[in-house]
């Protein structure tokens, strides 16, 4: 990006970071973070939206969907507890048998030999 030709303030100022021994995730936030506090950047106004200020509407409409979500949760949980009571009390289920979470196989994301290799490499 930096053979662009285009002066980039902040990939040029992570990139400084990173030659002076930062982590370059590290410095690419710093150097991010920086731009955002400057009136006018580009960076402010791509993410102001994302991290600025909410209003009251907003912050009470993202209050109820997270009580209703955890309601909803409870109420299936609830649900979910009745009926393995009711088939737990009844005796011609006694025979049934049905999966256990601990029995289920996890899932796995098989990655490529050379991306695993090169993930364990930035580890």
């Amino acid at each position: 990006m930096l053979a662009a030709g285009e002066p980039k303030p902040v990939v040029q100022c992570a990139y400084d970071a990173v030659l002076e021994g930062a982590e370059p995730e590290a410095a690419l936030v710093a150097a991010i973070r920086d731009a955002v506090a400057r009136p006018g950047n580009v960076w402010r106004a791509l993410l102001e939206p994302v991290t600025g200020v909410r209003t009251q509407e907003e912050y009470l409409a993202q209050v109820r969907c997270t009580l209703g979500a955890r309601a909803s949760a409870q109420d299936w949980r609830k649900r979910a507890a009745f009926w393995k009571g009711a088939a737990r009390e009844d005796g011609r289920h006694a025979e049934t048998v049905t999966p256990s979470v601990s029995a289920l196989d996890p899932v796995v994301d098989a990655l490529p030999l050379e991306r695993r290799e090169r993930v364990e490499g930035m580890l």
